[in-house]
């Protein structure tokens, strides 16, 4: 196991292999920026000569340093690893990443492991019973295990006639009261400082009106100044407005990388909601991916089930009225590498959200 140094071959690693944005360089920047240790990793395999050090890489993956209570820590994978698609695609690599895992935890002191893997639930390198029998217990997901997704190959006729009807309603009612769209100004640090605390506020209106937590206004203007379009780098994350009169209707927060957009935050007024700002401003985002391009426009989270009681029942609506698939991943599991502390852990949780 080697700890990676160049950006860009570890990029190409990642989209080569189907990876997600979580697992690419700029996403490490990002995190070290907000204050997280990263450790970036990878594995080669033997060369025909027998040596590691010439062999092809089969394995990359991101850990970060979560802070815990009383000075403990957990290392956290974030959608890894990335496995070679070449070759062996199988639990051998994946126990490769696993040893790898482990040796990395206890250098760092960490008391467990806990990995989102990016596999789907059936068909991929390793299997729920597989992973019981490597020592992962099930956790509960930082990031969703369920997403839609919309494929970019379909024309734009073909795209709106996969939709919800009334998804199409809102679209086209959107266009008609005049709601335009418009990115974020990057150029001017001041204006760009007022865009993020528009976004945010707007972001505080819908936290406080749907019930969801948020980040800090400061780990979103991060994200955004580290990632910005203008800068250098693979991962490209953009902040889109859509206005109505000029006054913000609802943004959202896009992550480029690879072959797919993804849409990672958004927020909308409440006093302007009759004028279904949020569908048009995905099918603009839509459009553009498409024209540009990308393969995949990903939602980026809903409920495994179109379950009405869900608590994500009304965004799974709004995401799910766009067409595409669900598509459904493994999940969170943890790995002890302390037990004591580890079952400690456990046993604090049960009392206090740790």
């Amino acid at each position: 196991m080697l700890a990676a140094r160049n950006e860009g071959s570890w990029d190409a690693f990642v989209q080569a292999n189907g990876g997600c944005f979580l697992q690419s360089w700029g996403w490490s920047r990002f995190q070290e920026a907000a204050g997280r240790t990263a450790f970036r990793y990878q594995i080669a395999e033997p060369s025909a000569t027998g040596s590691p050090d010439d062999g092809e890489t089969s394995v990359q993956f991101l850990v970060l340093r979560h802070a815990l209570p009383l000075g403990a820590a957990y290392a956290y994978v974030p959608r890894g690893p990335v496995l070679a698609r070449e070759g062996v695609f199988d639990l051998g690599r994946f126990g490769s990443f696993v040893g790898a895992l482990r040796e990395a935890a206890q250098r760092e002191g960490c008391i467990f492991a806990r990995v989102e893997l990016p596999y789907p639930q059936t068909g991929g390198p390793v299997s729920i019973p597989e992973l019981e029998s490597l020592g992962f217990r099930y956790a509960k997901s930082l990031q969703p295990a369920d997403t839609s997704i919309v494929d970019l190959d379909l024309s734009e006729e073909e795209l709106l006639a996969a939709m919800h009807p009334k998804t199409r309603y809102n679209i086209r009612l959107a266009a008609k009261h005049g709601v335009e769209v418009r990115e974020a100004v990057h150029e001017n640090a001041h204006v760009f400082r007022q865009e993020v605390g528009t976004f945010w506020r707007l972001l505080a209106e819908t936290s406080e009106r749907d019930k969801f937590h948020t980040h800090s206004q400061a780990y979103y203007e991060t994200m955004l100044d580290v990632l910005s379009p203008k800068k250098d780098g693979g991962l490209k994350v953009r902040l889109v407005f859509a206005l109505y009169k000029g006054e913000p209707a609802a943004a959202a927060i896009v992550a480029e990388y690879g072959d797919t957009v993804t849409y990672l935050h958004g927020a909308s007024s409440s006093r302007l909601r009759q004028y279904m700002a949020p569908y048009l401003l995905h099918w603009k985002l839509i459009q553009e991916a498409k024209a540009r391009g990308f393969a995949k426009y990903d939602f980026w989270g809903v409920a495994p089930t179109d379950d009405p009681e869900h608590p994500w029942a009304g965004i799974t609506r709004f995401k799910r009225g766009f067409g595409g698939r669900r598509e459904s991943y493994l999940g969170a599991w943890e790995l002890p590498i302390s037990g004591l502390w580890y079952n400690l852990y456990r046993f604090a949780k049960r009392f206090k959200n740790v």
